[in-house]
């Protein structure tokens, strides 16, 4: 009976935490494809409006507990939204959690991704190497379970390979490396980015646009061709209201409508695409400068500072070219007034060159020499290419870790022959069978120990069994006696009605105005009464004495072997 109660108490507890998994993994379910949701919503803003970006990623940020990669996603949106403000000390703690709270290959493959723009930006040049060979390893690892992607998965994964190599693009454009970063350029799968991201399509567009990446034909044929990319980049922006790549457009194409031969060629070649962006009918010579401003008032009202910076020095390049040199100045001075820009070095360099250019321009040989050292000096430190120091780096490191292993294989072998030689002199030392009991006797006692232990612990059992029999005993035996005491009070309290008639008939019988033939009808039924009430006595007296002989006996173990004693012991007498 106990044993069929345990058994379904077991089956019903098991259901019950079935049951409450299932129903806990039901609500995670809802939560991550919320979660997921609103990560996806944030990440289309980032182009459209940062502020937007912002809240959707708090949000899912906040509403991700539990979801790890959710997380991870949101810290990385948020570390996105800090690299374009140049809050590069806030994104590098969220970078820096993300590698930390999940094991999410794609989510940490976007970090590293983010770490080498930052390193980008900051001209850490080693330190870009370091995460790229690690986001390149990264890759490789979800190649090899890349079919168990979900589709959200499996468009972040496009960002992430995307924007690695525009990245890495980049990074080789600004320190000279021009067909590493063609080559890195080469590698996005533009088909795919533009059915599954607009955002990294438009990115793709714009970077093959700005200049350095296409390098077949003449001059005027990659002039020609870049104008084209940088048109749809600008045309498709417009269409789906991505404020961020209408701006760069903007900006790419007034850099390339600076010089006058190369814009006379662009305007009399692309009329139709000219009047489209020339809406406020500006002369030609001043056509750049508008595209410049424009860009750089987008920048601003978007709040991209990298951007605000680099648009200025466009606009100051179109000054320069007016020969308006106190307004270039001014847009150079206003850009590094910005003490975030000096978080980016070669961005600084830039600025600090065309200063020096300009100052010249006017004959301020002091200001020109200024600011020409400074970015000679900034100049040696972000277009030294350190990859040769990265893979000294990660070799050292693979090095020390070889080194160890080797050692702690060399200590296990020296360990193990230790050993043996230790078995070898045992053996020797005496005969087999002892050294074996030798080593056998700790198992032994331990046997003994753990027998005499469940003995103790059969014998505890038996004992609370005893206890717990005679308590059930005790419990039914007291109920019994209560169900006797009560019936006993019911006969009793049932002579209380035949008493209490009785006593009504003898104080009618004192009363001496009644007629003989009715005081011989009370008598009589006093007699009645008075016999009901014997029999109930009767009753109660046989109950007693039946209650008087009761026997309760409490059997342990088997009578035959006692009654046989006893059966010995009446013959010897």
């Amino acid at each position: 009976m106990c044993k069929t109660k345990y058994i379904f108490g077991t089956f019903y507890s098991i259901l019950f935490v079935f049951l409450v998994s299932l129903f806990l993994s039901a609500c995670s379910h809802v939560d991550k494809k919320m979660v997921d949701k609103l990560n996806e919503i944030s990440y289309s803003y980032q182009y459209k409006n940062l502020d937007s970006s912002l809240v959707y990623a708090k949000k899912a940020y906040s509403v991700s507990q539990g979801y790890d990669a959710g997380k991870a996603e949101a810290l990385n949106n948020l570390a996105s939204i800090d690299l374009m403000k140049m809050n590069y000390n806030s994104a590098y703690t969220k970078l820096d959690s993300v590698l930390k709270i999940t094991n999410n290959q794609i989510e940490l493959l976007v970090a590293d991704v983010h770490l080498m723009r930052l390193c980008q930006r900051e001209s850490k040049n080693k330190e870009f190497y370091d995460y790229r060979e690690e986001a390149i390893r990264r890759q490789k690892r979800i190649e090899e379970e890349e079919y168990l992607l979900t589709e959200h998965q499996r468009k972040r994964l496009v960002y992430a390979k995307s924007e690695f190599c525009i990245v890495s693009s980049t990074y080789y454009f600004y320190v000279g490396l021009r067909n590493q970063s063609a080559k890195a350029m080469a590698d996005v799968d533009e088909d795919l980015i533009s059915r599954d991201d607009t955002a990294q399509y438009l990115k793709y567009l714009y970077n093959v646009g700005a200049g350095g990446v296409l390098n077949k034909g003449t001059q005027a044929e990659v002039n020609q061709q870049e104008f084209d990319y940088l048109m749809r980049c600008l045309l498709l922006a417009r269409q789906h209201g991505y404020v961020y790549w209408q701006a760069n457009s903007l900006q790419g194409l007034s850099e390339h409508l600076i010089i006058p031969k190369v814009r006379e060629k662009l305007i009399a070649d692309n009329y139709p695409s000219i009047r489209f962006i020339n809406f406020e009918n500006m002369p030609d010579s001043l056509l750049a400068g508008n595209l410049a401003q424009r860009a750089m008032d987008m920048f601003s009202d978007f709040g991209a500072v990298y951007q605000i910076a680099s648009s200025s020095r466009t606009l100051a390049s179109c000054y320069w070219q007016i020969n308006d040199y106190h307004s270039a100045i001014f847009c150079l001075k206003k850009a590094l007034k910005n003490k975030a820009v000096g978080q980016a070095p070669d961005l600084v360099a830039s600025l600090r060159e065309q200063l020096s250019v300009v100052y010249a321009a006017i004959n301020d040989k002091q200001g020109s020499d200024f600011n020409r050292n400074i970015y000679l000096d900034l100049q040696e430190q972000t277009r030294q290419d350190r990859y040769l120091e990265s893979r000294a780096g990660i070799l050292e490191t693979t090095s020390h870790q070889l080194n160890f292993m080797i050692t702690a294989v060399l200590i296990m072998i020296f360990l193990l022959v230790g050993l043996l030689f230790l078995l070898h002199y045992l053996r020797k030392k005496g005969n087999s069978k002892e050294s074996l009991n030798q080593l056998l006797q700790p198992l032994h006692e331990w046997q003994q120990r753990n027998e005499m232990e469940l003995e103790r612990l059969e014998e505890d059992f038996q004992e609370v069994q005893e206890k717990s029999f005679i308590t059930r005993s005790n419990v039914v035996k007291n109920k019994r006696r209560n169900l006797e005491k009560r019936a006993k009070m019911f006969l009793v309290n049932a002579l209380n009605p035949l008493i209490d008639r009785m006593i009504r008939e003898i104080a009618r019988l004192k009363q001496t105005n009644e007629t003989e033939e009715l005081r011989n009808e009370r008598y009589t039924y006093i007699a009645e009464l008075t016999d009901n009430i014997n029999n109930y006595n009767n009753v109660l007296t046989q109950w007693i004495q039946l209650k008087q002989g009761e026997l309760s006996l409490h059997i342990e173990s088997s009578l035959c072997s006692k009654c046989l004693m006893l059966w010995q012991g009446r013959e010897w007498v």
